[in-house]
């Protein structure tokens, strides 16, 4: 198998399932946030220092945005097609995320304030990951503005809950009292 076609060398590039647009197009723009963000989530499971449940709750994302790129490039006309959870998002997967978020903050709840990412490499690491699926999700908005069928909603909630787990995750792998955005008032 070779890695390379030659097919994008016009600067166009394959949807799922059909048809072929710019490599400037805001659906591959948002492809890349979500590439990016699944690479940053690598990142942050290597850099894990043996914490299984971490690494289990950091795989499920990746693979889940796997499921929202396939959702958002597919060809409009055979949505059809798509495989719930596979290539298209369902509501079991974003309830999946907010299943999560709600049992690590009933361990461990979130402090009522902004807080200064970086007391540690691996909540530095999953506070990056965080911006990187939100810049997929600010991107997803953006093609929803423009396309004929709207953003695909449960791919957007599912955005939006991913990031949230991610700061739940990072706030669990940091101490306890990290640096507030603010100087505390007294």
């Amino acid at each position: 198998m070779r890695i390379w076609t030659g097919l994008g060398d016009d600067g166009s590039t394959g949807t799922l399932l059909g048809g072929r647009v710019g490599k400037d197009d805001p659906v591959v723009e948002l492809m890349g946030a979500v590439d990016e963000a699944v690479s940053a989530l690598g990142v942050a499971r290597a850099l894990n220092d043996g914490d299984e449940r971490l690494a289990s709750y950091l795989l499920a994302l990746q693979r889940g945005l796997f499921v929202v790129g396939a959702d958002v490039v597919s060809a409009p006309g055979a949505r059809d097609r798509l495989e719930p959870g596979v290539s298209v998002v369902t509501a079991d997967m974003v309830a999946e995320l907010e299943s999560a978020i709600d049992t690590l903050t009933a361990e461990r709840p979130l402090r009522p304030a902004f807080v200064v990412p970086g007391e540690n490499l691996a909540s530095a690491t999953l506070d990056l990951a965080r911006t990187a699926v939100r810049r997929a999700e600010r991107r997803l908005v953006s093609v929803g503005r423009w396309r004929d069928d709207g953003v695909p909603g449960p791919a957007l909630v599912y955005l939006n809950r991913a990031s949230d787990l991610l700061y739940v995750l990072a706030r669990r792998a940091a101490p306890a009292d990290e640096p507030l955005s603010h100087d505390a008032a007294g």
